[in-house]
């Protein structure tokens, strides 16, 4: 039999623990928020489908049967969700027209760029937005909404909702930083060799300049370190004030001298989901000019 001490100690452990099990489950189910960031989000990720793909999807450049539906679908999906026409079910569209050509059109039929980290980014960024309140500002949706509020006489609807999409997006980037980390936590990367190869290929040709092993090496180091640090910092606002600079200056840099510019595109748009929403909300507020940080508070109650 335990003593007493010990008995109340498990007791408050266990009441910590399901403090901590309550915070946890508010935070990514239960918390309520403006619907303004999931808008943005939405209208990014719009566009950055039209930067990646409407080129290579015009009707004339696959007019077989196959390439006329997709590109059918891609047009109107991605269009429905940059206006914010039934945004949510545009979101999951759009996100089904990604999977498409990330699985059927990209590894069965041999359309290998399309195989690419950044079209699963991008197809699980439209996903998740659906799960969001993305159809309650800057909207199509929002627009009528209103006016059928003011036909019947009501307030106009609150730009609010459930944010536990946005938490699923914070749960993605975690892991995606982790586990690009952990990936290069090998000699290979960490050596400064596969900098150097990059360096090589893209900039300095078949001639290795002098001095280039220990620049690389410490930027090999670097970046891991960094990469860690996004992982498991950003997610906490204690940490996330001294993150998100470098974490926006290394998706800048990458996307200036290296060709993966609509990964970094859209990791950038979503770190919109770190913050929280009602203080985007504000920062929009005064923007548009539209009234004070008590007026903000109006508008989203």
């Amino acid at each position: 039999m335990p003593a007493p001490s010990d008995a109340a100690s498990d007791r408050s452990g266990l009441r910590s623990m399901h403090a901590f099990a309550r915070r946890f489950a508010d935070w990514a189910a239960g918390t309520e928020g403006s619907s303004r960031p999931s808008a943005l989000i939405r209208i990014g990720l719009a566009m950055l489908f039209w930067s990646r793909w409407a080129g290579e999807l015009l009707l004339y450049m696959d007019q077989s049967p196959a390439g006329l539906f997709l590109a059918a679908n891609f047009f109107v999906a991605t269009t429905l969700l940059f206006v914010g026409y039934h945004s949510r079910a545009a979101a999951v569209w759009t996100g089904a027209v990604g999977l498409a050509m990330y699985y059927y059109f990209g590894f069965e039929l041999g359309r290998e760029p399309w195989t690419h980290h950044h079209t699963y980014l991008l197809t699980v960024a439209a996903l998740l937005i659906a799960l969001t309140p993305c159809d309650r500002s800057y909207s199509l949706d929002r627009y009528l909404a209103v006016m059928r509020a003011e036909r019947a006489g009501l307030p106009p609807p609150a730009e609010r909702g459930n944010l536990w999409g946005l938490r699923l997006i914070v749960v993605q980037l975690s892991v995606l930083y982790f586990f690009a980390a952990f990936d290069k936590s090998n000699y290979a990367f960490l050596s400064g060799a596969r900098i150097e190869q990059i360096f090589l290929w893209f900039y300095a040709g078949s001639d290795y300049p002098a001095g280039l092993a220990w620049p690389a090496t410490m930027v090999s180091v670097a970046v891991v370190a960094l990469e860690y640090c996004l992982a498991l910092g950003l997610p906490f606002r204690a940490t996330r004030r001294y993150l998100v600079l470098p974490g926006l200056a290394f998706h800048a840099i990458i996307y200036l001298t290296l060709p993966v510019y609509t990964f970094s595109a859209t990791m950038a748009l979503l770190y919109l989901a770190y913050f929280d929403a009602d203080a985007v909300s504000k920062v929009l507020t005064r923007l548009q000019g539209t009234g004070s940080t008590a007026t903000a508070k109006g508008e989203i109650s």
